[in-house]
């Protein structure tokens, strides 16, 4: 009979992906090094670091050294931030209104707002090798067919588009071409990589769902809100209907925190420890019973 397999399924979320990194250290501290890790958006960005530093605090170091790098910056994530974006004066309101007057025409004639060639560069700051395993540990990155609708699975070969047509948000970065397909961002259809996790042979699959509840930030006053909003529901009865499909799930807790708030990134790692924290006794002993589902099941008997 075969080892159980511990898998560890990292959702997207931009900046709140800084999470994981939280996880991951518990996990260490635990003794448990998952022998599967999918990423979809910026999970799929921890999951490639952690598999090339082969721990924590290095996967941290990097993505941090990531952030800080003229590559990053460029790409304009400090502007973007909507949530901070203005104020209640008269001018700060008209200048919003500007803004989202540009974003609009934009979205016209580009496939993204951000140049393909900025999100490359800064990608491979971390991404520097073709690496999809260490120690024991798979990795799965999952991807989106813009076309198709279907998940797009990335366990070997080139990484580096992998990684990039993972984070490939909807309208904010171009899609990537690769192979005759068209991809965008893996949390259009899997927003937490469970299901790739099981496909990939995991036997536990413990979760962590750094996505946005349902929190308006904007008065439903418009067009351009209302169809955001309705947008962000129908998103997350689905994402919620998948995250069934784990052992274990970690919801960490920041409500209303824009998926550009990088400036936060420690404060994230902080809150993934709480939210493994919260939910440690039950990941234990969840995997307990999945290595040895008799004696699990003596010992609630008993209890």
């Amino acid at each position: 009979m075969s080892r159980p397999k511990f898998g560890l399924a990292l959702g997207g979320g931009g900046a709140r992906g800084f999470v994981h990194i939280g996880v991951l250290q518990r996990l260490e501290e635990i003794g448990i090094r998952p022998d599967i890790i999918t990423g979809s958006s910026m999970g799929a960005l921890v999951a490639a670091t952690y598999i090339k530093t082969g721990s924590a605090d290095a996967t941290w170091t990097e993505l941090d050294r990531m952030t800080r790098s003229e590559a990053f910056r460029k790409l304009g994530m400090h502007l973007i931030n909507v949530k901070g974006r203005g104020g209640d004066s008269f001018w700060h309101q008209v200048s919003a209104a500007i803004q989202d007057r540009i974003v609009i025409n934009l979205a016209h004639s580009k496939p993204g707002l951000v140049q393909a060639d900025r999100v490359k560069e800064a990608i491979k700051v971390v991404v520097t090798e073709d690496s999809w395993s260490d120690s024991g540990t798979e990795l799965g990155i999952v991807a989106t067919d813009l076309y198709s609708g279907e998940d797009v699975y990335f366990t070997e070969g080139p990484l580096l588009p992998a990684v990039m047509a993972s984070i490939a948000i909807p309208g904010f970065l171009p899609p990537v071409y690769f192979e005759g397909k068209t991809l965008v961002d893996g949390g259009v259809s899997q927003q937490v990589p469970i299901r790739m996790a099981r496909e990939m042979g995991a036997d536990f699959v413990l979760a962590v769902d750094v996505g946005q509840d349902i929190h308006p930030i904007a008065e439903m006053d418009n067009a351009m809100a209302i169809m955001s909003q309705c947008e962000n529901i129908r998103s997350c009865h689905y994402r919620d209907m998948l995250n069934r499909e784990a052992d274990v799930l970690l919801l960490p807790e920041m409500p209303g925190v824009h998926w550009s708030a990088y400036e936060q990134r420690e404060t994230f790692i902080d809150l993934g420890i709480a939210a493994f924290d919260k939910r440690r006794v039950t990941v234990e002993q969840g995997w307990y019973q999945t290595k040895h589902p008799i004696r699990g099941w003596l010992k609630n008997l008993l209890r």
